[in-house]
């Protein structure tokens, strides 16, 4: 059996894309055959991260040998071809506040057809219920991801940050975060910074976070936003949006949450941790304890046990996990 993941062709940095990438090297290390294929581009490689998926340079499938992961996005349309071919197939959904313009009865046949849905979130699988209350629970598995270890804070023996730095990702939320950042610079004190992370490759993002110390997150609506737990592992304080699926990381005293939108607040929750930083009332030891439950939450290891259980769902006989394949119908 083959596990053929379908994947865009973009090489801007995308969390859902590096995510699909990862397991397919877990996939791998495991010893099974899997692989990354960019239908619209099948020579394409992604070069924002290190990775090393093996890619499919043909969009040739076998409907005998090859078990296919369709993203979200592409329910729709490739959960299609993947009936009509007769090919076993699971739907990813990473973000199920993503909406296409396909006809919204051809991705509900796809997710009730699809052997299995895979949700990245406790999030994501109340809406993908919520969106098609059609589907079998019973056919939802959770997979999570994992943080490389160079977001680490302290990795190679390098001391965590001592810097006054507060980091952002402007591409999330450009509106919010431009207010944020004009109204905070008025209210720092001198040896304070702000710094954008932005168009650096994942090396360079970790390296940055690495010596920040606060780090503001403008997710919206995304399954399970990766950048804020990535912040936190490298020792910084994150303050922001969860997104919604960061809700279920979102955790003192870590994590501060601020209601999207509120631009007063964000300042405010802002300025009050620079001081708490200052004055030691906020160290690195008491983001420490934390920062060990995300790294044993959001690790290998734990992603690879995830990926053996979708594993085994897969190895069962078709017929006992799926109904009666049904065309799918414009």
């Amino acid at each position: 059996m083959r596990i053929v993941y379908l994947c865009p062709a973009l090489d801007t940095p995308f969390g859902g894309i590096k995510v699909i990438h990862r397991h397919a090297e877990q996939l791998a290390a495991l010893g099974v055959e899997a692989c990354v294929l960019h239908p619209s581009d099948p020579a394409f490689s992604c070069t924002w991260f290190s990775h090393q998926a093996k890619r499919l340079r043909e969009a040739v499938l076998d409907r005998d040998h090859d078990f296919v992961i369709v993203p979200e996005i592409w329910a729709a349309a490739f959960g299609r071809q993947c009936v009509e071919q007769q090919l076993r197939f699971a739907i990813f959904a990473q973000n199920p506040y993503l909406l296409t313009d396909d006809p919204p009865e051809l991705a509900r046949l796809a997710y009730r057809q699809a052997e299995l849905v895979l949700v990245i979130s406790e999030d994501c699988e109340r809406m993908v219920l919520l969106n098609d209350k059609g589907i079998d629970p019973a056919r939802l598995l959770r997979v999570i991801w994992s943080v490389p270890e160079q977001f680490l804070a302290g990795r190679d023996g390098v001391r965590p940050a001592t810097s006054s730095t507060i980091s952002f990702m402007p591409r999330k939320l450009p509106n919010h975060s431009r207010l944020v950042v004009a109204a905070l610079r008025e209210h720092l004190p001198p040896h304070w910074q702000i710094r954008a992370i932005d168009g650096v490759d994942e090396a360079t993002v970790a390296a940055m976070l690495r010596g920040s110390r606060i780090f503001l997150s403008f997710s919206e609506f995304e399954g399970l936003p990766l950048p804020p737990v990535e912040a936190a592992l490298a020792g910084n304080l994150v303050i922001g949006y969860t997104g919604r699926g960061g809700r279920e990381y979102w955790n003192r005293p870590n994590f501060l949450e601020i209601e999207q939108g509120d631009i007063h607040g964000f300042v405010m929750a802002a300025r009050q941790a620079v001081r708490d930083i200052d004055e030691g009332r906020l160290t690195r030891d008491d983001l420490a304890p934390g920062i060990a439950r995300l790294a044993a939450r959001y690790s290998a290891a734990a992603e690879r046990d995830a990926l053996r259980l979708m594993l085994e769902r897969i190895e069962r006989p078709r017929d006992a996990i799926m109904p009666t394949r049904q065309a799918c119908q414009a």
